[in-house]
């Protein structure tokens, strides 16, 4: 059980802009067992079924969380969804892929009410932009679970959360955490998932300093998430924050956890663009083209697959949503770029047209190195040079990865 020395409180903006932009307007700093972490305005923090402890606030300065991003500047506006509109399946703006799978507004899960008695918790396990997370056992029989405590403020995306998870449930033998609870905790919705056993995040394993997965490896775990991208994608389901962090390993398994931002496709609804992660935002992501589909996700996921492949870590690395665009233009080029924009009808700013300007496509094969070598093979090159591709309407499917010759051979 760990003991909170200091939560520290942290006001932003008065106007945030939707949690899918990754800001909040406030946020509490806390600090556990001397290593600093973040929780969340009106978060409940469970230390175990019986105990309570006293949270201390005092003010930190403002400038104390810095936002490279510019997020706080950066207000995007979706318009209204007509779930009844007929539909061009032609149309641009339309997914070539499952693009009449949801067929009706779909609803969130009620999510009953409960308390903590069923459960001890054993440890914090970290925190992301909407929740925190713990580690226990059920009482009743012993099992392991991880629980997911969502900041009160978004119920609606914790049962929209709980309604996806438990859909992508109904299939075997698919890499997705597994959800066996959810109960609120006061005003707070708990998400209640069994624990991978010997586990730790895919960044631990591919970017500590032992680099330790191999090849084979790297084939049974990719192809395993990519085979969960396509059920999901079956089931007209965007994860939409594929990060490395939001995959967990154990020795002969492989999960795609937090769907908390997750969302169900439909044709020519817009979606925000800063949701998810930088390093691993599509470009149609970076360039705020809303009408973006499946597709995103084959970008992230192939995006760590290259950092897993050439040891770089993160394979496009900027360090605000423009750069992170330059970054990947550097590699695949200027021209296409610019004929991705001009076939969407996307408008760049000028000032950021300039620094994008000149750039030839840089071949994969020049990230090769004695330290890669082992792991790159044609197969794999020809692989990511399907997933990075501008045009998401002509980038490579999930349903398609999982038949490509890298896994074949």
């Amino acid at each position: 059980m760990f003991l909170i020395i200091s939560i520290f409180f942290l006001t932003f903006a008065k106007d945030s802009p939707d949690p899918n932009d990754a800001f909040l307007n406030q946020s509490i700093a806390v600090v556990l067992g001397g290593q600093q972490k973040h929780y969340y305005d009106n978060n409940i923090v469970v230390h175990s079924s019986t105990t309570n402890y006293e949270n201390k606030y005092q003010d930190v300065p403002s400038n104390y969380f810095d936002d490279d991003d510019e997020t706080s500047d950066f207000v995007e506006q979706l318009s209204p969804y007509d779930y009844n509109q007929e539909i061009d399946l032609n149309d641009l703006r339309v997914s070539r892929i499952y693009q009449n799978v949801n067929k009706k507004e779909i609803m969130p899960l009620i999510i009953p009410e409960g308390n903590m008695s069923n459960y001890a918790v054993k440890k914090y396990l970290g925190d992301g932009t909407f929740a925190f997370v713990q580690s226990g056992i059920r009482l009743t029989d012993g099992i392991g679970v991880v629980l997911k405590q969502i900041k009160s403020k978004y119920l609606w995306w914790a049962r929209m959360e709980a309604h996806i998870i438990d859909q992508l449930n109904e299939e075997k033998n698919v890499s997705v955490v597994r959800l066996i609870d959810m109960y609120m905790n006061n005003t707070s919705p708990v998400l209640v998932f069994q624990e991978l056993q010997n586990s730790k995040t895919l960044d631990y394993r591919i970017y500590s300093l032992y680099h330790d997965l191999n090849l084979e490896e790297i084939k049974r775990f990719y192809l395993q998430l990519f085979y969960g991208l396509y059920v999901s994608h079956k089931k007209g389901i965007m994860h939409l924050d594929i990060k490395p962090s939001n995959i967990i390993v154990s020795d002969d398994e492989i999960q795609i956890i937090d769907w908390g931002v997750s969302d169900f496709y439909y044709p020519l609804k817009e979606y925000r663009t800063r949701v998810g992660t930088r390093h691993y935002r599509a470009p149609e992501q970076l360039i705020h083209y809303k009408n973006y589909d499946y597709a995103v996700d084959v970008w992230a996921l192939g995006s760590i697959l290259a950092s897993t492949i050439f040891k770089k870590y993160p394979f496009f690395k900027g360090k605000n949503n423009d750069d992170q665009l330059l970054q990947v233009v550097r590699v695949l080029g200027s021209k296409d770029f610019f004929m991705f924009c001009e076939k969407y009808n996307i408008k760049i700013g000028q000032e950021l047209q300039r620094r994008l300007e000149g750039y030839e496509r840089k071949a994969l094969e020049s990230y090769i190195n004695e330290e890669n070598r082992e792991l790159v093979s044609p197969e794999v090159i020809d692989l990511l040079n399907k997933i990075f591709v501008y045009d998401h309407r002509m980038r490579i499917s999930a349903e398609e990865i999982v038949q490509h010759e890298f896994f074949r051979r």
